[in-house]
């Protein structure tokens, strides 16, 4: 996980596909998930996917996953990362948002020392 002052980056990794959540408290001080991982990358372009390596195995996979995101979130959500969370109102606009869920369980307790 990536934090900052009042959230966290999740990043859940399933076979050889990477996941990105966003996890933050909500009105009622609940931890809330978004899945933002196609918000996010939207916005990615071929800059963030110039000159990649070739993958011959899962990991590789995942690691050229974890390289477009330190490419690309940076360059086009440095916003988030700094905080803001106006782009959420957005999110909630976006025709593959999912509802925010609620974080339970370990994950929980985990994030609930940071956030």
């Amino acid at each position: 996980a990536l934090f900052g002052s009042n959230f966290a980056l999740v990043f859940l990794i399933h076979f050889d596909e990477v996941s990105l959540n966003f996890v933050c408290r909500d009105k009622d001080n609940s931890l809330v998930s978004y899945d933002v991982w196609s918000y996010f990358l939207h916005v990615f372009d071929d800059k963030d996917k110039e000159n990649l390596p070739k993958y011959n195995s899962v990991q590789e996979r995942v690691d050229i996953s974890f390289l477009i995101l330190a490419r690309g979130l940076p360059r086009h959500w440095s916003s988030v990362l700094n905080g803001d969370d106006k782009w959420l109102e957005d999110y909630e606009r976006y025709e593959l948002a999912s509802v925010p869920r609620e974080v339970i369980g370990y994950l929980k307790d985990s994030l609930s020392l940071y956030i």
